[in-house]
């Protein structure tokens, strides 16, 4: 039984040979060739599988597809059909099955279509934050909203709008003066991010292969994302109930990315430590806990969820007010399920059970 035992939750790792980098149980070229990527985490090649070169860091994609799949489903069941969404929906799922492909192969034509979709997809929501009060303001029938303001303002004799329809002024809004922006900053911004995904892309692929080059690019994005959306909640948000439930979605979703974050970088730095550790002490299943990189995928993968949920209901409460726009007439909420109420859930509440 001890013998049995071992054999299924203590097995040890094949001893891995040094010209190759890949298990010395590997008996053939893989399937998808040599290893060509500029770079190799810390989970041992093809020590589980003939055909899977990193195991772990390729099965924890799911984590994208499955999210991706998800807010599919979601955006459709509470009827929002917005292009930025669903174009943000499939980059996140070409992420998933592009990062699967890398860690499977390790080839470096693979490893852009990893990398290169994670900047894509970025520019999406980065756009999407930078230019929704541009949007929001530069619309004729937002001049119209604020007239009709100015007018309920007036009939009340009051210096302040009425709280329901005051959601959406900024702090310090001055109703007398609607702000005129011009699309050419709308264009400007499409503009400037479309370069940047077609520059990346040629520097990346003939010139630049250092991963360095796409890690700054892709954290910069990523920290103009929450640093915008969160002055947009801050500033435009007014009812409290909704702001708490924007807040605590953004909070998760950037602890969540830490988190991951964190494990992305102990993997880097310590690969040595936690390869002894798997060896020697854990074994095989067991030392799969401490591949840390295929816990970056799951760690942001939620924290995606968290962060594009918060980014749709801030979007939701900045526009389904305004007469005309795309959420005109409809009611929505966001609710905490799960374990514990940790889990955001956007509902229609227009739409009959």
């Amino acid at each position: 039984m001890t013998e049995v035992f071992k054999q299924i939750f203590y097995r040890p790792y094949p001893d891995i040979n040094p010209d190759t980098d890949m298990a010395v149980t590997l008996k053939h070229t893989p399937i998808w060739g040599n290893i060509t990527s500029t770079i190799d985490w810390c989970e041992e090649n093809y020590v589980q599988s003939s055909f899977i070169a990193e195991f772990c860091n390729t099965l924890s994609n799911m984590s994208y597809i499955f999210v991706s799949f998800y807010l599919f489903y979601t955006l459709k069941k509470i009827g929002i059909t917005e292009l930025r969404f669903k174009l943000t929906m499939l980059g996140l799922l070409l992420v998933g099955v592009g990062s699967a492909f890398f860690h499977m192969s390790l080839r470096y034509d693979c490893q852009l279509l990893d990398e290169l979709p994670m900047i894509y997809i970025t520019c999406i929501p980065c756009y999407s934050v930078i230019c929704e009060p541009l949007l929001y303001y530069g619309r004729n029938k937002t001049k119209k909203y604020f007239e009709m303001l100015k007018t309920l303002q007036d009939k009340t004799n009051s210096h302040d709008v009425d709280n329901e329809n005051s959601m959406l002024l900024p702090s310090g809004s001055n109703t007398n003066k609607v702000p005129r922006i011009s699309k050419t900053y709308e264009h400007f911004v499409i503009y400037l991010f479309t370069g940047l995904s077609i520059t990346m892309t040629i520097v990346y692929y003939f010139f630049l292969t250092d991963p360095i080059f796409h890690e700054i690019c892709y954290g910069l994005l990523n920290f103009i994302i929450v640093y915008a959306a969160v002055r947009l909640t801050t500033n435009f948000i007014k009812e409290s109930s909704i702001k708490k439930n924007l807040l605590k979605s953004s909070l998760m979703g950037v602890s969540l990315f830490g988190t991951g974050f964190l494990l992305w970088g102990l993997d880097r730095q310590f690969c040595g430590n936690f390869r002894t550790i798997r060896r020697e002490y854990l074994k095989l299943p067991l030392g799969n806990i401490l591949e840390l990189h295929a816990w970056w995928h799951i760690f942001t993968g939620v924290g995606l969820y968290y962060m594009l949920t918060y980014l749709i209901f801030l979007r939701i409460n900045l526009h389904n007010k305004i007469k005309g726009d795309v959420y005109y007439g409809s009611k929505y909420q966001m609710v905490w399920v799960g374990p514990f109420g940790l889990l955001p859930k956007l509902k229609n509440l227009s739409h009959k059970k």
